[in-house]
């Protein structure tokens, strides 16, 4: 069997890497590449020189290689994605989960909340039922999605990471799931937010490989998803019961708006890491 060292490796696609990105986010990809795929870690490599891939290693390299130059996000290219300290498995059938998004969960569990009931609506890779699954063991967790492709990503990452969810296809524009007929005590989504007006100021990576149904939404009525969940809430969130959104920036006072209108009077906006208004939460009382 041919082997290939890994020392080589690593200067060749390197090489290639550059031609795109700059030198360390060249070095980064690589770390990643290495790790994720054949689980060797920067220090392993480093202390071991004679290192080396197989040939069937080797083309996964290239094609990888091949694939970010082509502007496929590292995680679609791996498979993998990090969230909450945990590991997520991701195709282009889900959102990759991003940092704002982990930053709502840690925003949520730092609270002094016991919810248990939870409803996560329009799961994707499944990222928030499952990070809230483990800081909530003893919660009932119920993770809602249209597209049945996600819904098989999500209920791998439950399995992946050892958590009960029940994972439920339904459209939350039009729902039939008998679920939101009963009590809920914590609420969270992330729903499709960007405006279509917006797609000129998106990268490549974003508009050409994650899927447009768990992103954009009509110009005209950028508020609907949250719209129908404060809908649903309103009737079932428990008495200490919150609603969290992650939300466009450019409508936070729309969103508080929208809360006041739908019966919620106590909402506020946060910020995130970046000092945007990305977080809406919403109290019963």
């Amino acid at each position: 069997m041919i082997g290939f060292n890994l020392t080589f490796v690593r200067r060749y696609f390197r090489s290639q890497l550059v031609q795109k990105f700059s030198e360390r986010e060249a070095e980064q990809l690589l770390r990643i590449l290495f790790e994720d795929l054949f689980g060797l870690d920067r220090m392993k490599i480093l202390m071991t020189p004679t290192l080396s891939i197989d040939e069937f290693q080797y083309h996964q390299m290239e094609k990888a290689v091949a694939d970010l130059l082509n502007d496929k996000p590292i995680q679609y290219v791996t498979g993998v994605a990090e969230f909450c300290d945990l590991k997520f498995k991701v195709n282009e059938s889900v959102l990759i989960p991003r940092p704002e998004t982990e930053e709502m969960v840690r925003k949520i569990v730092a609270q002094d909340i016991h919810p248990k009931r939870i409803w996560d609506i329009g799961t994707g890779s499944g990222c928030i039922a499952v990070s809230l699954a483990k800081r909530f063991p003893d919660a009932e967790v119920f993770a809602f999605d249209v597209s049945e492709k996600a819904l098989q990503v999500a209920e791998s990452n439950a399995l992946l990471n050892k958590v009960k969810v029940n994972f439920i296809h339904d459209d939350v524009l039009n729902p039939h799931s008998e679920i939101f007929s009963q009590a809920v005590d914590l609420v969270v989504s992330n729903p499709p937010y960007v405006c279509e007006k917006e797609r000129k100021t998106m990268e490549n990576n974003v508009l050409d490989w994650e899927p447009e149904n768990a992103l954009f939404v009509p110009d005209g009525n950028p508020l609907l998803f949250y719209r129908q969940i404060l809908h649903l809430a309103s009737a079932r969130l428990t008495a200490n019961g919150q609603v969290w959104f992650e939300i466009n920036e450019a409508f936070g006072a729309e969103m508080l708006g929208l809360c006041r209108e739908c019966g919620f009077g106590k909402a506020e906006i946060l910020n995130d890491f970046a000092e945007k208004p990305r977080f809406c939460r919403v109290n019963k009382r």
